[in-house]
């Protein structure tokens, strides 16, 4: 019989029944659901039990409940792949129960009960072992980015290189997640939806690419390496020994979060993470590595959304079971791992404890002077007065407040400086460590670290050619703007499209620009659904306040402004037609992000502990800025260019006296005055979040009629 229309084959059933004969009815009860198929099953049975019972599978054990709160279902999820399946479900009840709590909880729930966990089992004529770890990983990845999944269990990341069927495996396992979704749309959602989501972007379960795959491995070389020579020395030696900083560098876009994610799984995973935690009143050792021999492992983000998304996506793996133990804001992780005063805080000034590893992303946001949530001098200094081993994320290029500039001086000994990053560099390879000293303005701060880099240059996020990237790269920077370059896409053999052309559109009223999102947003979203990624977003130009209301607003929001003037110019504010909606065709009015309401649940505002601020669908009214927005992607990128953007005599020009960031153009006292170096960042953050397009609107007319002579075909 020709099989190959009847791939992939899915079977479920109760996770407690694993005889050979369980495997018949359930392989029978999947026939019978086929439409058509009905009558002697006998030939068709054979080959399917011989697929699911003799070739490689993957399999997805699950359970479900309701919550009592949402009355959602949610589910623990384990994913797995054998060439046994029977033999490895018995493995699973009868041995592993035995060693790991995970399986003790599925072996006595269904001793109780066949049905308290449940089965499906993936096969296809076309498995083998590569094709089934591939599946499995990117069922790992599809899962941990499912907003109904809380617990997901795995002990690897599986992804393959080339292999003989390698070019099929995104074809089969759409087939086969399709099949999953008609079976259960909660456990299994569409993937659009999946694709969409801060989680999925954030998972370790990427592919890397071949340079992000060098540079992790280089990395955990040198950290088996490190970390096997500090066991070995007595802990004097320990307590005097330098530590060791990586930074990771590279552009917006190119993978530097994806990597990240995927070594400190590795990492969790391959060399131990620290099983016990601490709570906010338990004392430290002077190193908290567990009795086992595992590693404490953190990592930190200066980022309060993107906090939230890994500490989801680290509790969802068992890497923590709260949030904030391994995952945590700088200053958490300062505070923990200090002297307490007399109330309870933490003193930047005097460490207490050591972690072993590290892991910062976003490190570019790290404060270099104190505020009101932190009373030391420099975060990264005090971190590193804490740990054996730091792995830092930077871009200075993403720097865009007063208050996390550095001295030009450090950022040369550290080798982050303009000249440094425009060297040539070899992509995914670590140089070799440097000892420097770093100081915070006064000697009894001053501390030893050995430094090295790795540069990763691809760029992921935006899907166009290179000349379109070069474009977008050069106005970001601020440097000019040229003639829109053509990008014509990609496409396969027989015409298929592989990649879409980059859309770069300006628009002439901040009106069309909101419409034209808005529809990308509707369309993508499957009508409104919670995962339609793109937004409107602007530079940092209109008033907000996150402590009191707009009194002249009637709902006390604070709002992007503009008017049409009776010339046709579009102009800042209201003018005498004030909080009148954005439809009409003279006035532009929408609020800043945080403040409209869910409808779901009218109380909730502000940032969301389960989903990213784009990923709400009622934020398509708000208006995005780079403090939402920092890290994230979206689809299509909308962005109004406020004043304090310019174009004059053929040069971008910023104006500091136009921006309402306090934080961006403040003067530091001991730095200086950063303000046109930090709005150059913000357009640059601005203009690199849309993956598939550019939307533009910009206020200043000279720098709109050029983006109109340059993108208008």
């Amino acid at each position: 019989m020709n099989f190959e229309g009847l791939a992939p084959i899915i079977i479920n059933l109760p996770y407690g029944r694993y005889d050979k004969e369980d495997f018949e009815w359930a392989v029978d009860k999947t026939l019978d659901s086929w439409a058509g198929n009905r009558g002697d099953y006998s030939e068709m049975e054979r080959a399917m039990l011989r697929y699911v019972l003799a070739y490689p599978t993957v399999y997805v054990v699950y359970s479900r409940k309701i919550n009592p709160y949402s009355s959602k279902n949610e589910y623990t999820v384990y994913v797995g792949e054998t060439n046994d399946i029977r033999h490895r479900t018995a493995q699973h009840l009868e041995l592993d129960s035995k060693n790991r709590e995970d399986w003790k909880a599925v072996a006595d729930a269904v001793s109780q009960n066949d049905e308290a966990y449940k089965q499906y089992v993936i096969s296809h004529p076309k498995f083998n072992k590569s094709l089934t770890l591939d599946v499995e990983n990117r069922l790992m990845h599809y899962m941990s980015s499912t907003d109904s999944v809380k617990k997901l269990n795995n002990r690897r990341t599986n992804a393959q290189g080339d292999y003989y069927t390698s070019d099929q495996f995104d074809h089969i396992f759409s087939q086969i997640w399709l099949k999953l979704h008609k079976d259960d749309p909660d456990l299994f959602p569409a993937e659009e939806i999946i694709r969409d989501s801060a989680l999925f972007k954030a998972s370790p379960f990427h592919k890397l690419s071949d340079s992000q795959l060098e540079a992790e491995e280089a990395i955990l070389t040198q950290l088996a390496g490190l970390l096997t020579n500090n066991r070995r020395k007595n802990s004097v030696e320990q307590s005097n020994a330098h530590p060791k900083l990586i930074f990771v560098q590279g552009a917006a876009g190119t993978g530097k979060t994806v990597l990240l994610s995927h070594l400190f799984y590795r990492i969790a995973t391959e060399i131990g993470i620290q099983e016990r935690t601490y709570s906010g009143d338990e004392d430290y050792s002077a190193s908290p590595e567990a009795e086992n021999g595992q590693l404490a492992s953190y990592i930190l983000v200066n980022h309060k959304e993107q906090v939230h998304v890994y500490n989801q996506i680290a509790t969802k793996l068992g890497l923590q079971k709260k949030s904030s133990e391994v995952v945590m804001l700088p200053s958490q992780f300062i505070n923990r791992f200090s002297v307490r005063n007399e109330r309870g805080r933490g003193i930047p000034d005097q460490p207490r404890g050591m972690a072993d590893i590290v892991l910062i992303d976003e490190a570019h946001l790290l404060m270099t002077q104190g505020n009101q949530g932190y009373s030391g001098k420099n975060q990264l200094y005090d971190i590193l007065r804490r740990a054996r081993v730091v792995i830092a994320v930077f871009d200075p290029n993403q720097i865009m407040q007063s208050s996390q500039q550095w001295d030009p001086v450090v950022l040369r000994k550290l080798q982050l400086d303009e000249e440094s990053i425009n060297k040539p560099h070899k992509t995914g390879t670590l140089g070799d460590f440097r000892s420097i000293v770093l100081s915070g303005g006064d000697q009894s701060s001053a501390i030893s670290v050995d430094v090295t880099h790795i540069h990763l240059e691809k760029q992921f996020r935006i899907a166009a050619n290179e000349s379109m990237i070069r474009w977008i790269d050069r106005f970001a920077s601020g440097l000019g703007i040229d003639p829109l370059p053509t990008d014509p896409g990609e496409y396969t053999a027989d015409g298929a499209i592989k990649r879409a052309p980059y859309d770069v559109k300006v628009f002439d009223s901040p009106i069309e620009l909101f419409e034209a999102i808005r529809k990308k947003a509707q369309s993508e979203s499957d009508g409104w659904n919670s995962n339609g990624l793109s937004r409107l977003l602007a530079t940092y130009d209109w008033k907000y306040s996150a402590k009191s209301v707009n009194m002249a607003d009637p709902q006390g929001f604070w709002n992007v402004e503009l008017h049409r003037d009776s010339s046709g110019v579009w102009r800042m504010g209201s003018g005498d037609v004030f909080g009148r909606s954005g439809i009409d065709s003279h006035v532009f009015c929408k609020p800043w992000n945080y403040q409209l309401a869910d409808p779901a649940d009218p109380k909730t505002k502000g940032i969301d502990k389960d989903l990213a601020w784009a990923e709400k669908p009622y934020t398509i009214n708000e208006i995005g800025s780079i403090f939402t927005i920092q890290g994230f992607d979206l689809n299509y990128a909308g962005v109004i260019i406020g004043p304090s953007v310019t174009y004059r005599r053929g040069r971008i020009v910023f104006d500091k006296s136009a921006s309402r960031n306090y934080l961006a153009t403040n003067k530091r006292k001991d730095l200086g005055d950063f303000a046109e170096e930090n709005l150059k960042h913000e357009l640059n953050v601005l203009l690199k979040r849309g993956v598939h397009g550019l939307y533009l609107f910009a206020v200043d007319e000279e720098l709109q009629q050029r983006l109109k002579e340059c993108c208008t075909k």
